[in-house]
């Protein structure tokens, strides 16, 4: 009938932890920030990057200049629909 205060205890402890480690690892970044070298971008990074630059040119003046050349990449039949089997 009544809750055992175990696993309240349990998630009290574990959440003290997880908070001890994460000030000790700002108070280490904060000492070492001299020390600290930024990676090179991955592929998925360089990716998201070229995608938000697009996004980006496409959203002021030169909208129409970026959808124009995709339209000229298209081949003259690939709108057509394909015949079911």
């Amino acid at each position: 009938m009544y809750e055992h205060p175990y696993l309240s205890y349990q998630v009290t402890e574990f959440e003290r932890e997880q908070l001890e480690r994460a000030a000790e690892r700002r108070r280490m970044l904060i000492e070492r920030a001299d020390q600290i070298v930024p990676r090179e971008a991955g592929a998925l990074r360089r990716m998201l990057h070229r995608m938000r630059g697009r996004a980006a040119a496409g959203v002021g003046a030169g909208a129409q200049a970026v959808a124009a050349p995709s339209v000229e990449r298209r081949s003259p039949g690939s709108c057509e629909p394909l015949t079911a089997r």
